[in-house]
């Protein structure tokens, strides 16, 4: 991005976070299964404005206490100067469904709480057995 060869006329907040991916689902720990993955930058907020002043980071962090994905989310806060123009131009290509967001997220719990308590439950595994 810094070259210019990928999201031109975009730009990025300083990252002065730890990196968001790889972590183990529920965990705080980078990738520890045999791929070992190296933790990588690739949760990003990028943006763009006409006029270089009309977009202003604030903040630019992750959210390390959201353990429900290898992924940890980023989020940016920022001061955005906004002109009067027309009302007719549509905001967004569809619309949010949030009952159906919601449910994915519960799906997603509720498939993490059974791995876990099977985790719990499990006497046995490739490597050895307990009796």
């Amino acid at each position: 991005m810094k070259k210019g060869t990928i999201f031109k006329g975009f730009r990025e907040p300083d990252i002065h976070f730890l990196p968001s991916y790889k972590f183990d689902v529920g965990r705080d720990s980078y990738d520890t299964s045999s791929k070992q993955r190296t933790p990588s930058y690739t949760d990003r907020v990028v943006y763009r404005s006409r006029h270089k002043d009309d977009i202003c980071p604030l903040r630019y962090s992750s959210c390390p206490g959201v353990r429900t994905s290898d992924h940890r989310p980023v989020y940016g806060l920022f001061r955005v100067r906004v002109r009067p123009g027309r009302d007719n131009i549509p905001l967004a290509a569809g619309k949010f469904d949030r009952e159906l967001y919601l449910i994915g997220i519960r799906r997603r719990i509720s498939k993490e709480i059974q791995r876990q308590q099977a985790l719990k439950t499990q006497h046995s595994s490739a490597i050895c057995t307990v009796s």
